[in-house]
């Protein structure tokens, strides 16, 4: 779950396929652009005793916003992006300011790129593709954005591929619950050293991506795909994860979810997820179903709603969740 539908949009409107606001343009092709964009909404849940804020409501607010600025000069670029994130989620879950990316690349010609400093692991492009839902399917943790991270990125026409090594970061002991330790340096990049990337075959109508993930506190394996038939879109995700943040005993995951989605029109997308999880020592799988629908009020606002039931509660226990978000960005 938590898939954050806009980091995946403004990942495409900074790579160029979108338009974000250009401040400055040379002859030469030098540029600085704006960008940026807000997600205002959450999630209600129908067991107030398993809300982070118990029995005193069912909802729990997810509200996201991002700004950030590319430049590029010659085959050089970087970016800074500040997010404005819930700091946890409790009774004072204030939004706080995080320096989300800081880092600089090259591209060495249109085949080859590097890039190195607080920037996306080369999996986190990927960990959510093959799940057609906005946000309540099951989904993959992997490391996320990490300081002193260098990431390499190819393109080669159908076959694209990335890799990335995140050397030991700020927040590098892992030794408390099944998360790791947040200090009062304010960071994502929480995981330490860790190595993951992906390698696709991006086809017109079928894509096909195997990606992992391997450091000391954490071993993920995926497999995605999507294929389109018109106007109904078929995808699906299966991962293996260890996490192993307690000390020594390993928490693993096997998990999956199959979809479809339906183009009611241009604007409107019907969707619908199954989804199964295997949690080591739990009693039972756990399995739920997504349904909901997306509506582009106009190229940069999406409105999203869905509804997940099943075994969708805290220790896998039957309930419902239901999320509600507004999308804008530019």
């Amino acid at each position: 779950m938590n898939k954050k539908v806009l980091a995946v949009v403004l990942s495409s409107l900074v790579a160029g396929t979108a338009q974000a606001a250009t401040i400055y343009k040379n002859d030469n092709g030098d540029n600085i652009k704006l960008y940026g964009g807000a997600e205002v909404g959450g999630t209600f849940v129908s067991d107030t005793d398993k809300t982070p804020f118990g029995t005193d409501t069912t909802y729990v607010d997810q509200s996201f916003a991002t700004i950030g600025l590319k430049g590029q000069t010659g085959g050089f670029y970087g970016k800074f992006e500040v997010d404005a994130e819930r700091q946890d989620w409790t009774r004072d879950n204030n939004l706080r300011l995080v320096i989300d990316k800081l880092m600089v690349g090259f591209n060495f010609n249109e085949h080859h790129a590097l890039e190195f400093g607080r920037t996306d692991t080369a999996y986190d492009k990927v960990d959510s593709f093959g799940d057609l839902s906005n946000e309540l399917s099951t989904g993959i943790s992997e490391a996320g954005d990490q300081d002193n991270t260098i990431r390499y990125i190819g393109d080669f026409g159908k076959i694209k591929l990335s890799v990335s090594h995140s050397l030991e970061g700020w927040d590098g002991e892992t030794t408390k619950g099944n998360q790791p330790v947040q200090y009062s340096y304010v960071t994502d990049s929480l995981y330490g050293a860790v190595t993951n990337g992906y390698i696709g075959y991006y086809g017109e109508t079928f894509t096909v991506i195997l990606a992992g993930e391997t450091g000391d506190e954490t071993k993920i394996y995926s497999a995605h795909a999507e294929a389109k038939f018109g106007d109904f879109t078929l995808g699906g995700l299966v991962f293996d994860q260890t996490k192993n943040f307690n000390g020594g005993t390993d928490t693993n995951t096997f998990a999956a979810n199959i979809g479809g989605k339906y183009a009611l029109n241009e604007k409107t997308n019907l969707i619908a997820t199954f989804n199964y999880e295997d949690i080591e020592g739990a009693e039972d799988q756990n399995i739920f179903g997504v349904f909901g629908a997306d509506y582009m009020y106009a190229k940069n606002i999406k409105l999203a709603a869905e509804v997940a039931a099943g075994d969708v509660m805290d220790n896998g226990e039957s309930g419902a969740l239901f999320f509600a978000k507004a999308f804008y960005w530019f």
